[in-house]
């Protein structure tokens, strides 16, 4: 199996319980060199001729690595076109988001199109069509906020640090051990186009800071702006409908102890 990005929060995930399971682990890094028991390889996903040497062999690719801001167009873009081609003979799986849509009522199911309304959400919806281009049996798996990892992820870290969150913007966020798992589980089945994997709870991304343990009197309340989408929500019942993994919402694995 190759995973790229495996620095990343999601990938890292993905590759651990990959060679938990027995796979046999190569794992792409860029600027972030991870710590796994994995065969790391730095490489540029943007160079085509890197990956093709990267993905030699495997069976399966899932493909992790993103740019949120800085060459997110290029990154995002022109590298899953490059591993999309370079994983012809492989089944690649290719990580998208909820940000490819509008978010102008939520609850989207797959056959709803992408209309994204920041340049961010473009490059993703942009990142799906190329990847289809190149190879038609991926499995596009759109996803949404991912937390609950064994270190600290964006979300939780964000959350401690006290900033504006939007109490119209809702999301289906994912525990990131049950998004890897539910991959893992995908690489084993003949699925192909765009499936979604969100958790099962929808919140704010206000009232999910304040469940990831934000202090309210140290972080305010705001409406989203046009450049966000308001409601991105997943209907995942097509995935649930498919996999043995649970994919938790945020009130189950959140939830107190008693």
């Amino acid at each position: 199996m190759l995973v790229t990005g495996g620095g990343g929060y999601l990938g890292a995930e993905v590759a651990r319980r990959a060679t938990a399971r027995g796979w046999h682990v190569r794992a792409t890094w860029w600027t972030q060199q991870p710590q796994l028991e994995a065969e790391l390889v730095r490489t540029d996903v943007r160079d085509e001729e890197a990956m093709r040497r990267a993905a030699e062999g495997v069976d399966i690719v899932v493909h992790t690595a993103y740019r949120q801001h800085e060459e997110a167009w290029s990154t995002n873009v022109d590298g899953s076109r490059a591993v999309a081609r370079t994983a012809r003979r492989a089944r690649l799986i290719h990580l998208s988001s909820d940000v490819v849509f509008r978010g102008d009522r939520g609850r989207y199911t797959e056959v709803d199109l992408p209309d994204p309304v920041n340049e961010y959400g473009r490059s993703k919806a942009a990142a799906e069509r190329v990847v289809r281009a190149a190879h038609p049996e991926a499995l596009v798996v759109r996803t949404s906020l991912l937390y609950g990892g064994r270190a600290v992820g964006p979300q939780e870290r964000l959350a401690r640090e006290g900033r504006t969150f939007f109490v119209d913007e809702i999301r289906s966020p994912v525990v990131v051990g049950d998004l890897a798992d539910a991959l893992l589980e995908l690489a084993t089945l003949d699925v192909s186009g765009p499936l979604h994997l969100g958790g099962a709870d929808d919140v704010s991304r206000y009232d999910f800071a304040v469940l990831l343990g934000a202090d309210r009197a140290r972080i305010e309340a705001a409406r989203t702006t046009p450049d966000r989408a308001p409601n991105v929500s997943l209907d995942s019942s097509r995935a649930r409908a498919l996999l043995a993994t649970p994919l938790r919402g945020v009130h189950e694995f959140l939830r107190p102890a008693k």
